[in-house]
């Protein structure tokens, strides 16, 4: 593996040696620094509007930049919701998949009352293509995230449960377009041409470490009514939308009982189609996110289902989980490991036992959910487990015996590909793709799906 530092160590690009030349680009690992020492990076109480956090060093690639808005690249305290916050180098906390250094621990002040906690993680006058991070062919973003404070998530499947997500990432969109006029939306190094102000809404429980990854289908676009498609930007611009990320936040939505905080760990971004499978479900497996809680042995999966033409379509979809200590494909899903859901499975659900099919919790919102068990070997052998998420849905079918769940699929899934995610236990690395073939234990019964098809 070869890698250099870029500005002092505050970017770290990985070049991954596999057979395929397979790369991925981190942004932040925050493997170096403690506290507000951050190597590259100047700690400031005032970076913006009276707010503190970090400003890029100059450097030999054109860091520390100054914009018609001030000092960039920056990561600070984003205040529009929750107000008194600060953030450190926590060397306390981790991701499973690293053994190195800390995170980035955004957190508030004794004075906040509304208990929200957000962050500026990267606010730049340029795209990441423009850095080296990201190119045309990049379609993920991936990170290690751990939550406390925040409300747990409502599973009741009545008409609060899972509504939308109470954790946002907000990503916005730049690119030249000629002289940018402050407030015009007219390009960098503000928002690109009309409105690049996209968001991904993830409904996460506190306590437990969880591997997020984001793909290029957002959840809303500001100010649009409309169901956003994959690649937005491509559609309307031509531009792709990791390619002309030019900043993002993350924050916990909505007012909260308690202080919160929240740990990031491992972001980098990097070509599905290199480093998985080729052909994968962008439409009603996105925003795709998996998580364990030691402490109850518990694993949790969610994702957005987008394949809906309306927010108030309320049609029922059906997915199916499997999981294998080697990546999973298409060719070999059928022969990985069922994951047994514990919520919005079984005959109320989908009409029959032990299919692993689950369903959304609130069929008037695209958030589906579970949580489920892992067998105890798996998790003490320490290795890498991976996921795959099939939307199994057919219309007329998968009925089940509980209302609203009694209504059968409302269409049929948008295609026959899989979403991959993985989870480290071992603290493997970035670059630690196992491209072997599959070897799993036989499957949980029955190997084929049932449906109960509404007469």
């Amino acid at each position: 593996m070869n890698k250099w530092k870029w500005g002092n160590n505050c970017l770290l690009i990985l070049f991954l040696t596999l057979p395929s030349l397979l790369s991925a680009e981190v942004l932040f690992d925050w493997n170096e620094g403690e506290g507000e020492r951050f190597p590259g990076w100047v700690w400031s109480e005032d970076v913006a509007y009276r707010e503190p956090g970090w400003i890029m060093e100059g450097g030999e690639l054109g860091a520390g930049e100054t914009y018609k808005w001030g000092d960039g690249p920056r990561s600070f305290n984003k205040a529009d919701y929750g107000d008194d916050n600060t953030a450190i180098i926590d060397l306390s906390q981790r991701a499973p998949s690293t053994t190195e250094g800390g995170s980035l621990k955004v957190y508030e002040l004794p004075d906040s009352t509304d208990h929200r906690s957000t962050w500026w993680v990267w606010y730049d006058g340029k795209p990441l293509s423009e850095r080296g991070i990201t190119d045309a062919n990049t379609d993920r973003m991936s990170f290690y995230i751990k939550i406390e404070g925040m409300d747990p998530i409502n599973d009741d499947g009545g008409e609060k449960s899972m509504w939308t997500g109470s954790f946002h990432i907000g990503t916005y969109l730049c690119w030249f377009s000629g002289a940018p006029t402050y407030g015009s939306g007219d390009g960098c190094p503000y928002e690109g041409p009309g409105n690049q102000h996209y968001y991904h809404y993830m409904a996460f429980n506190t306590g437990g470490w969880i591997h997020a990854l984001l793909d290029q289908h957002p959840q809303h676009l500001r100010g649009s009514k409309e169901i956003q498609g994959n690649n937005p930007s491509f559609t309307t611009d031509q531009k792709n939308y990791f390619e002309y990320l030019h900043m993002f936040y993350m924050e916990i939505r909505y007012p909260q009982e308690q202080f919160t905080s929240f740990n990031v760990d491992e972001l980098y971004f990097y070509n599905s189609k290199e480093l998985e499978e080729p052909n994968q479900n962008e439409e009603s497996v996105t925003s795709l996110w998996v998580g364990y809680w030691p402490e109850s042995d518990n694993w949790e999966i969610g994702f957005q289902d987008m394949s809906f033409d309306t927010y108030n379509d309320a049609s029922v979809g059906s997915y199916q989980v499997r999981w294998s200590v080697k990546p999973i494909t298409s060719d070999n899903f059928a022969s990985a490991n069922i994951v047994m859901p514990l919520f919005y499975s079984g005959e109320d659900y989908v009409g029959v036992e032990g299919s692993g099919v689950f369903r959304r919790a609130n069929s008037w919102q695209t958030v589906a959910w579970t949580r489920f068990k892992l067998p105890d070997d798996i998790e003490k052998s320490k290795n890498k487990i991976y996921f795959a998420v099939k939307d199994v849905s057919v219309k007329g079918a998968n009925a089940g015996n509980k209302w609203p769940w009694s209504r059968p699929d409302g269409h049929n899934a948008p295609n026959d590909y899989i979403k991959v995610i993985d989870y480290s236990l071992n603290a493997l690395q970035v670059g630690d793709h196992d491209l072997n073939a599959l070897q799993v234990s036989p499957p949980n019964p029955p190997a084929s799906l049932s449906v109960k098809v509404q007469e």
